[in-house]
Parts: structure tokens; C-alpha cells; sequence
């Protein structure tokens, strides 16, 4: 794979490049995750003009030898929509980890469900993938597409609305360019929502995701766990390597004691949380945790922008609002 070029990628578009100031693009998408990459792709085969920027160098996306903590489960329906933008090559030639089964029950209670692919004719239920690899996977693709400027180191300094409900955006080089619709997918802490004047409300769930890779005495399976405790769920996310990424949903205060457990006793704490299922843990890899909100912007749109992905809402991961979904609705 050739070095990455982290400058902006000017594609010549009717002539005109993002080196000229004053082009209007249809479309800029302020950030380059795994959702305003996924929309840059699905329209970057039109006759559209459109700008992506994405603030951190090419290179420091690009995964690495080490796993990443944070995962998502993708479905065979976001599957599809990864290989029809052309994308879904690049996630497997990194790493996918299926999975077949899932497994989930109360802590509690004698509630239990089990999913398994084989129930519904298919053989699996879909990958656990690292989102560090989608979203290299996703830029990779974007800057192949004629359509698309890739702007890569690139943030948006300012942006403000012009006549015909255009907008004018600033970059942090200095550089000013006009769109006709302007894509917020920024996250939570959207600085285009803001710009615009759009609020947004919400609450804290009062829990801490923990989130770490682990090594079990026995298989996963091809299975992800899910075990739901007082405090909230435990997930066993199964991964091509035989370890399983987790993601323990739990009390600020606690997430904090796990945090600052040496690696055997929250080993411990962990194979005890999940009954013991899958036996002991007998590595832990680098630990993470992050707040667990719900936030609903006041409005999705206004003349000449769109809010996307977590610009537009935040909610609790075991919710499974898909990230792709997001960006996929306006195209139909």
C-alpha cells in the first residue's frame, strides 16, 4: 500500500479544485469517521461535487498490529452497504471477526436469548470490527472516487450561510470554499451544530463503558456474550485472534475501581461478572473507559446543512442505532 499523502488530495472537478477559492462544492462533509467517510463514498460515484475533511493525518487512522478497544458490530445489512461503496475489501484485508451465535441473559433472572445464524439459513450473524479499520478502510475508498476532494489533514475553522441558502466554510489552513449543503458528522460535540445555532438536550446514563481486549481459557466461539448485571451490560465481543473485545457498561464508580485494579484482580472481576463463561481470564490488554450519554439535537436540518451519525444523536451503545444506517437514510 503507497505512503499516504497527507496533504489535501485536490481532484480536478469541472475544473475546479479546492485550491480555488471560491469553487462551490454540493456537498463539504466536516468529518472523516466512520460516518461522514460512508456517506463521501456512497455518493462519490455521482456527478456531485464533494469536499471531505477529516482533521487527523491518514497515517495516524491507518490501523496497526495492535487490536484497537473499540469495536462495532456490523450487521450483513451494513455489510452490503460497505461492499457496494467499494469498501468492504479493504476491512477484510486488515480484519473482520465473525460471528455465528449470540448469547444473552440476566444476571438475575431466567430470561435467556440465543441467536444463531443457523436458524435463519445463514452462516453467521455478522463481523466484529475494529472501527479504526472501517474508517482507514473508508478513507482509503473515498480518495479513489473522482467525486471526492479529500482533505486530509483538514478542519473547518468557521462556516457561515450565504444567499440561496449556500454556505461558506473556512478551513484551519486558511483556505475559503462555498458548498450547497453543508454535512455535519463531526460528533457529539458538534462544532457545526454549534456554528449553526442548533441546541441539543439530553442526560448522562450515569455509566462508564470500560472497554479492553481479553484472552479467555476457552473458546468464544464465534459468539458474543452479553450478560446483564444490576449495573448494567456486559458484552463479549468474539475476535479473529481468539480474544474477545469487551464492553462493560457500569457505574462511573466502579468503572473507575476496575480501571485501577492491577491486571489479575480485574481479570478476576471480569470471568466473575460473566458467570465464568467462558473460564478464566488470563490476559488483559490496554483498558479505556468513556461516559455513556443520551443527546438529541433540537433539529436535523436547516437551509443548506444536514446533521449526522452523533451530530445529530447520542445514545447508549446496547441501543445498536447503526452508525452507517445514519448516513445511508437520506440516499433512499
Amino acid at each position: 500500500m503507497d505512503k499516504p499523502d497527507h496533504r489535501c488530495v485536490a481532484l480536478k472537478l469541472n475544473n475546479h479544485t479546492m485550491n480555488d477559492i471560491n469553487t462551490d462544492y454540493d456537498l463539504i462533509i466536516a468529518g472523516g469517521g466512520m460516518v461522514g467517510s460512508a456517506l463521501a463514498c456512497a455518493l462519490g460515484a455521482s456527478e456531485l461535487r464533494i469536499a471531505l475533511l477529516e482533521s487527523a493525518p491518514l497515517a495516524s487512522v491507518r490501523p496497526g498490529e495492535q487490536l484497537d478497544s473499540r469495536v462495532s458490530a456490523i450487521s450483513r445489512a451494513s455489510q452490503r452497504i460497505f461492499a457496494a461503496v467499494g469498501a468492504w475489501n479493504e476491512m477484510t484485508a486488515w480484519r473482520v471477526s465473525p460471528f455465528r451465535d449470540m448469547r444473552v441473559w440476566d444476571s438475575t433472572g431466567s430470561g435467556r436469548i440465543h441467536f444463531d445464524s443457523a436458524d435463519i439459513g445463514e452462516p453467521l450473524l455478522g463481523w466484529i470490527v475494529e472501527n479504526r479499520v472501517i474508517q482507514f478502510a473508508l478513507l482509503e475508498r473515498a480518495r479513489q472516487l473522482p467525486a471526492v476532494d479529500l482533505c486530509c489533514p483538514a478542519a473547518l475553522d468557521s462556516a457561515q450561510p450565504l444567499d440561496n441558502d449556500r454556505w461558506q466554510v473556512q478551513l484551519n489552513d486558511g483556505r475559503v470554499v462555498t458548498t450547497r449543503l453543508l454535512v455535519g458528522a463531526d460528533g457529539a460535540q458538534s462544532k457545526i451544530r454549534q456554528l449553526a445555532g442548533i441546541g441539543a438536550s439530553g442526560w448522562e446514563y450515569d455509566q462508564k463503558a470500560v472497554v479492553a481486549n481479553v484472552r479467555t481459557s476457552e473458546s468464544h466461539q464465534a459468539t458474543a456474550w452479553q450478560r446483564f448485571l444490576p449495573t448494567g451490560p456486559l458484552a463479549f465481543l468474539p475476535l479473529h485472534d481468539g480474544r474477545c473485545s469487551i464492553v462493560w457498561s457500569t457505574t462511573p464508580a466502579q468503572a473507575d475501581a476496575l480501571l485501577a485494579l492491577d491486571e489479575q484482580p480485574f481479570g478476576d472481576a471480569l470471568g466473575e461478572a460473566l458467570a465464568w463463561r467462558l473460564g478464566a481470564i488470563v490476559q488483559v490488554g490496554v483498558r479505556g473507559a468513556f461516559p455513556l450519554r443520551l443527546q438529541h439535537t433540537h433539529h436535523y436540518v436547516k437551509p443548506g446543512l444536514a446533521l449526522i451519525g452523533d451530530a445529530a444523536h447520542v445514545v447508549h451503545p446496547l441501543a445498536g442505532q447503526g452508525l452507517i444506517w445514519d448516513c445511508w437514510m437520506p440516499l433512499r
